[in-house]
């Protein structure tokens, strides 16, 4: 046995023997709720008691003294007893997640390797986006959802934010607007009981679930319910349509915030505010400098372009915001550095993904980290060539995610570090996602969790820990499914499941794999499943090569 976990742990000390015990007998000092709440979820197997000191087996402490490193944890595991000291809540919890990885079933009960562990995040934000928006290719049960969010708690993330909100509707039924459309395929909603108890189910393992809206871009179907396109505009496609010259847009806005705010304790409301052009060089840009109400507000405000008429409706839903006891965050899209007004408050977060603009013609090359803070904003970095993952071309591999870090793509200044609070991915739109979004999850977290590393090297060792990890340790410990498949990302594409370049395992393994996950999946394992069905498809391929074509059995590393 060994300290083998994703994120790496900042250091590991292994010592002779092993911890054997048949249950978790814990005496907690300075509090101790959030381990065992977030314990009893990620490994529920596990007996967990709490008693007095004399009879415990484990002492957990949580206090200041320890560290001066948010989320700090240690392990003391001797053969006889264990000692954890956290910092904060959070670092117990993350102690929890330490510990529901590196614990073992042995006989009638459990075992751990006997040594250190000490640990804490170098990103303070370690965030995933899910979208399930009412867009093609979005909509996700909540049994999923939890699931991904447990998966993410395993990984000692601490984020989620839910994208419910864009252009063909909203999959979260709103009051304010009930004839607003919801997904795609069968304008199905969420109840908001449905949204509290997912949000609950995320407390308790440390996650919060942020609100992400669409409320000025992608939002053609709030527009039209809402009455709020600019005069002139109408092109039913239009993404881009709300008008910012009348009162009555601002009035509904405050009521889809309002009313969003109520639900998600968050705090912090992400608006969108994506992909504008404010120049005019492309077709998807606002229709404001058209637009007779949008012009008059203009000339009555004395405004000279769309840039600054946005500025004016930002620093009005930023109020919003606030009043609503929120942050704002928005991503960057046409937000200049050093040409924001000073009206506008930099008390909002900046979500960086692009340094220019993908549809124009004239590129944007100064819109970078570095400038937004600079200006006063604090940043959460996704930069999209690393960090999206979707069906499009835009899609991050498991190399690119592996050159990624929060502090370097794009680089960051080390002065300004502390304000670039961390990163997250983004999962947007794509029939892909049962099989890409787990083992993303746990690729994203290791690059946030040791952001100031560069990189891991996947090699056999590291995918077994991921096998283990996404199918809860019931496949046996040697097995590394990702030789059989190619990569830990399988392709984005529906029509292919497996990357037959990369295939590392001889036919023999391959075999072994899809009968490991074809029982795994006959016990109502979900993901076993999607990747038994991987497993088959690189079995056929590997069946029909010729010999000379056949995959090697000695290769060390099956990536880079």
């Amino acid at each position: 046995m060994d300290f083998s976990m994703c994120p790496r742990a900042k250091r590991t000390v292994r010592f002779e023997g092993k911890f054997q015990f048949d249950e978790l007998k814990l005496f907690t000092v300075g509090g101790g709720e959030r381990f065992v709440r977030a314990l009893r979820v990620l490994c529920p197997a596990l007996p967990v008691r709490t008693v007095s000191r004399e009879e415990a087996n484990v002492v957990l402490s949580v206090s200041t003294v320890f560290s001066s490193q948010n989320e700090y944890c240690y392990f003391r595991i001797l053969a006889d007893r264990m000692e954890i000291h956290a910092r904060d809540e959070m670092g117990a919890r993350n102690a929890a997640s330490i510990l529901a990885q590196i614990v073992r079933p042995s006989g009638a009960g459990f075992v751990l390797p006997c040594g250190t562990v000490e640990d804490y995040p170098d990103a303070q934000y370690r965030g995933y986006m899910l979208e399930s928006s009412g867009r093609k290719n979005t909509w996700m049960e909540m049994d999923v959802i939890k699931e991904h969010i447990r998966t993410m708690a395993l990984a000692r993330m601490n984020e989620v934010q839910f994208h419910f909100m864009e252009a063909p509707g909203t999959t979260i039924e709103l009051d304010c607007y009930p004839d607003l459309h919801g997904d795609y395929e069968g304008n199905r909603k969420y109840k908001k009981d449905e949204v509290r108890d997912m949000i609950a189910y995320a407390e308790e393992l440390g996650m919060t679930v942020t609100p992400f809206v669409e409320i000025l871009s992608h939002s053609r179907d709030f527009t039209q319910v809402a009455g709020i396109n600019c005069e002139g505009d109408d092109d039913p496609k239009h993404m881009f349509a709300v008008c910012l010259g009348q009162e009555k847009t601002f009035e509904a806005i405050e009521k889809v915030l309002t009313e969003v705010a109520e639900l998600f304790p968050s705090p912090v409301l992400h608006i969108g505010c994506d992909e504008y052009d404010m120049r005019r060089t492309c077709p998807l840009t606002a229709y404001w400098d058209r637009c007779p109400h949008c012009l008059a507000k203009m000339k009555e405000l004395g405004l000279s372009s769309m840039r600054e008429l946005f500025h004016y409706a930002l620093e009005r839903i930023n109020q919003m915001v606030n009043k609503l006891g929120k942050i704002t965050m928005l991503w960057n899209a046409d937000m200049k550095p050093g040409e924001l007004p000073e009206a506008l408050e930099r008390n909002m977060i900046v979500h960086y993904f692009r340094f220019d603009h993908p549809y124009a013609k004239e590129q944007i090359y100064e819109l970078y980290p570095d400038g937004y803070v600079e200006d006063g904003y604090t940043v959460l970095n996704s930069y999209y060539p690393n960090t999206y993952l979707d069906d499009s071309g835009y899609y991050a591999t498991d190399m690119t995610i592996n050159q990624w870090s929060c502090y370097r793509e794009p680089a960051v200044a080390n002065e300004n570090r502390a304000k670039l609070v961390g990163g997250c991915v983004c999962a947007w739109q794509g029939v892909s996602f049962v099989r890409t979004i787990p083992p993303s999850i746990f690729l994203f977290a290791d690059r946030l969790w040791n952001a100031n590393d560069t990189g891991v090297r996947y090699d056999n060792e590291y995918g077994r820990v991921i096998t283990r990890l996404l199918f809860d340790g019931k496949l046996p410990e040697t097995m590394n499914v990702f030789r059989a498949v190619g990569r830990m990302l399988p392709p984005q594409h529906p029509e292919k499941l497996v990357h037959v370049k990369h295939i590392q395992a001889p036919l023999a393994e391959i075999q072994e794999i899809r009968a490991a996950l074809t029982d795994l999946a006959a016990t109502g394992h979900r993901l076993a499943g999607v990747y038994a069905e991987m497993a088959k498809a690189a079995e056929e391929h590997v069946a029909s090569l010729s010999d000379d074509l056949l995959p090697l059995d000695h290769t060390r590393a099956f990536i880079g």
